[in-house]
Order: structure tokens, then C-alpha cells, then sequence
């Protein structure tokens, strides 16, 4: 495909496993972040900068790709019990910066210690809590977990049930193992100083796959002058409602497919959209204007099983209710809303000619949302798994991130099964019948897709560097 899959984690600066020789003129390679990490323990990272920085000085059992993950300091791994336990196997011979073994007994104090409340690990629990026990001891502090260490090169994980994609789950930097002392790396590179605002970073030559790591060095600032590469400006890390920070893309730029969709919330509390009627008629109005974009669907059409779980249905219509004063509310900050919102306005006669008169609230923030009073709220979310589970799953009644309070008790069942069904063919089905179900329910539509942009000063060598954008998934399992 002509563009990456990319998702909040960016990481631009995956420079592992693309192919090309060790023996290759040494390349040193600047990049431009929006700010310099100063955050460097990968259980503690939790902007994008500081987990892009993660994955490139620490090295989980798998490592994204692409299209998923691909084996990282584990060679292999089995799953067993119908997904319930995983079974990792280590690479003969890994080490730390220092010439140190790096073993199973690592991951598992590493676990530990993440999933200890008082490290403040921000990914712990949605990437983490899937194990079995980590949900108990991510809250109390007390308990065990479903981790065990078979011998130096052998990691036996069980989850509290069966998902899919626990191999991705791994793959994110607070499932790395932490060394047991500073300064030591199990990464493509390693620290070597921090001078005047900058990082650089030069090849960590211990690295199992070194010999596939073409740029020699790395030098981290947040000046473009000069920069082989402008990555994108977001700073919100995966899982996180999706606010597009990056502006205008630059002349030159590429455009990174984000798997995330910006939509129109119906606020079903307390409001005129709590009549499921008026959801659907406003619901209709809204897909049939022009609003300038090309046609969205709930889940991004890069996303694996998006042509079997996507309706393209018109929002079914069943009355016309009274005229309906609205009002909606949307972050300035996302890029996307706030075009979408500015259509709106363009079609404001067209609007009321159906009847619907819009009274428009940006607030500054998305956290400004949640005490907007507002009926209508454009927002999107960020998916953390390759899967159209993780954009179905802001849905559920329990979910923090249903900003239409909206609750069907037979919506959340079908996700029970939907996240135990390990079947790719078969859990898009099942995942089709909950598209289908909020088609008739219209808590949201599809309005907007996310995207990022990316800018090289010297092109080819940025793109020699694997210059792409390489997807993340994580699951709120239910």
C-alpha cells in the first residue's frame, strides 16, 4: 500500500530489521521531534517522543511491523489453550549494552515492577492487565501474576482470557524488560549524551540484529534546520482520544494513515438526541450534506477486516421530529474537528431548512470536553490494536471514552465474545453485527479519518532509513 499504517505510536524512527549491511558508510541521522524525551524508562514513557525513543533503546519479546509485530528478542513463541497462555522463547545469546545476559527473569521482574502501583507506569494496565492477576495487583499492589519463568530462555505468560493480539500487547515499551542498573540498552541504540537540548544515540552493537541497523547514529532535537527528518508533531500516546496536532502538513511532506476516526457523538443523556428518532433523522441530515470529505467509514479502511466489519448503509430514517436546537462542541486543537466543524457552519442555511438549527462551542482542549454542555461532540479515537475490536469498544456501556452514554446490554455480550474469538474471519463477523448495531442505534457517525505528517529533508536517505510509520495495537479488553 502506498502509504504506512501508523497509529499514535508513529515510530518514525524504526530503524531495526529494514534490510542493507553493517558494512555500509557510517550514517548519522537527524531528526526533529516535537520535544526532546527526558522521560528514558520505557515502563514510565507516555508521550509519543518518549515511547518512540523507548522502542528504539529497548527491545521487547516482539517488535512492530508494518503489519503487526514481527519477533523481537523472542524468536518464537506458541499459544495454547485455546489463547489463553502464551508460551515465549528467547533468543540464544541476547545481552544488554554491558555484555550481560538478558533472561526470561528479566521480563518477569520487569512485569512486576510496572504493574507495581507506585511505579506510575501509564501503560501498565491497558497493555499489562490482560496477564492473569495484573489487574489485582496494578489496583492493591498485592497479589501475583500469571508469569512464569521455565528456565533463562523460556517466559510462560497466561491471560485472564483469551485475545488475539497479546503478541502486540508485548511489543509496546513497558512490556520491555527494565535493566536491573542505569545506562544499559537491549535496543537498536543506546544513549551516549545529551548535549545542549539534544540526544544522540549511537548503534548499540550488543543488539541481536545490529547488523541490519543502518544510520550509526542518531541525534534527537527540536530544531528543523539541518533535520533529515521532521517527524509528526503529536504528542498523545496510543489508546488516548485522538486530537490531530500536527497542522498543515508541509510541502513534501507524507501523509501517514493514522488508524483512528474523528465522529459525531450523540449525547443520549438528558437531551433531545436521548429520542433514538431525532438520532437517526439528525444522524441522515448530516451523512447527506457535503462536508468536503470523502466518504468515512467507523473503521479505517487500513485496518485488517475493514471491508467485512464496515456498513455503508444510510443511516436508516423512521421520522422527522420537530425542529431541533443543537449544540456542538469540539477541541480546537483537532485539526480534523474543527474542519469538519467549519462545513458544518457553511451549511448552516441547509440545516435549518431540515429543521436543525447548530449553535457551535470549540473549547481548547479535549479535556475541556467533558464539562462542555454541548448535545453534539466531535472526537475521535486512536486504535491500540490491528483489529476493529478497539474502535468497536468505545461503546460498551462501561467504557470511559462512550461520550454518548449510550448502553445496550446485548452491544457489550457481543464484545465478550467478540475479544474471545480468536478467528480472525470469525471475529469480524461477529464485530459486523456490532457495526450493525450502531448503525440503528446512531449513538455516533463517521465523520473524519486521522492522519499524520512526516517531512524529509533528503528523501531517499530518509526512506533508506525505513522512514515509515508502523502501526500499534493494544486492547481494553473486555
Amino acid at each position: 500500500m502506498g502509504k504506512a499504517r501508523g497509529l499514535a505510536l508513529t515510530a518514525v524512527l524504526v530503524l531495526a530489521g529494514c534490510g542493507g549491511s553493517s558494512a555500509a558508510k557510517p550514517q548519522t541521522l537527524r531528526l526533529a521531534l516535537p520535544l526532546v524525551p527526558t522521560v528514558l524508562d520505557p515502563a514510565k514513557a507516555s508521550d509519543l517522543p518518549a515511547l518512540n525513543l523507548s522502542h528504539e533503546l529497548y527491545a521487547g519479546l516482539t517488535r512492530f511491523s508494518e503489519t503487526g509485530v514481527e519477533p523481537d528478542l523472542a524468536e518464537s513463541w506458541e499459544v495454547g489453550e485455546g489463547g489463553l497462555v502464551w508460551t515465549f522463547h528467547l533468543r540464544e545469546g541476547i545481552q544488554w549494552s554491558d555484555d550481560t545476559p538478558i533472561t526470561a527473569a528479566d521480563f518477569k521482574r520487569s512485569w512486576l515492577r510496572a504493574l507495581a502501583p507506585g511505579t506510575n507506569a501509564p501503560y501498565a494496565g491497558p497493555e499489562l492487565g490482560i496477564v492473569r492477576g495484573a489487574r489485582h495487583l496494578h489496583a492493591t499492589g498485592n497479589g501475583s501474576i500469571g508469569v512464569e519463568v521455565l528456565d533463562d530462555r523460556t517466559l510462560r505468560v497466561t491471560l485472564q482470557h483469551p485475545v488475539p493480539w497479546f503478541d502486540e500487547l508485548a511489543a509496546f515499551p513497558v512490556a520491555a524488560p527494565v535493566p536491573a542498573r542505569p545506562n544499559l540498552y537491549s535496543g537498536p541504540f543506546r544513549i551516549v549524551s545529551r548535549v545542549g537540548g539534544k540526544l544522540v544515540l549511537e548503534r548499540n552493537f550488543n543488539y541481536w540484529n545490529a547488523a541490519e541497523v543502518k544510520p550509526s547514529r542518531l541525534v534527537l532535537g527540536t530544531s528543523t534546520s539541518g533535520a533529515d527528518a521532521v517527524l509528526p508533531r503529536q504528542l498523545a500516546g496510543p489508546g488516548l482520544p485522538w486530537i490531530d496536532t500536527a497542522g498543515p502538513a508541509p510541502a513534501g511532506a507524507d501523509e501517514l494513515e493514522l488508524l483512528a476516526t474523528g465522529q459525531l457523538w450523540f449525547d443520549t443523556r438528558g437531551t433531545p438526541l436521548s429520542d433514538l428518532g431525532a438520532r437517526q433523522y439528525v444522524g441522515w441530515v448530516i451523512t447527506h450534506l457535503d462536508l468536503g470529505n470523502d466518504p468515512v467509514s467507523l473503521v479505517p479502511p487500513a485496518m485488517p477486516g475493514a471491508n467485512a466489519v464496515n456498513s455503508h448503509e444510510a443511516v436508516p430514517l423512521t421520522s422527522k421530529p420537530r425542529p431541533l436546537a443543537l449544540t456542538l462542541a469540539w477541541a480546537e486543537q483537532d485539526r480534523g474537528g474543527s474542519r469538519v466543524a467549519a462545513a458544518l457552519r457553511r451549511e448552516d442555511e441547509q440545516l435549518r431548512e431540515f429543521g436543525l438549527r447548530l449553535t457551535f462551542h470549540p473549547v481548547p482542549t479535549v479535556a475541556a470536553l467533558e464539562t462542555a454542555d454541548a448535545d453534539l461532540i466531535l472526537l475521535g479515537w486512536s486504535s491500540k490494536v490491528f483489529d476493529p475490536y478497539n474502535q468497536l469498544d468505545q461503546f460498551t456501556c462501561g467504557s470511559a471514552f462512550n461520550v454518548a452514554h449510550w448502553c445496550d446490554p446485548s452491544y457489550d455480550a457481543l464484545m465478550r465474545e467478540a475479544v474471545r474469538t480468536l478467528d480472525d474471519g470469525d471475529r469480524w463477523q461477529i464485530e459486523r453485527k456490532l457495526v450493525e448495531k450502531l448503525h440503528d442505534g446512531v449513538p455516533a457517525v463517521p465523520l473524519y479519518f486521522g492522519s499524520l505528517s512526516t517531512s524529509a529533508a533528503t528523501a531517499s536517505r530518509s526512506r533508506r532509513a525505513c522512514t515509515a510509520s508502523r502501526g500499534r495495537r493494544s486492547a481494553s479488553t473486555s
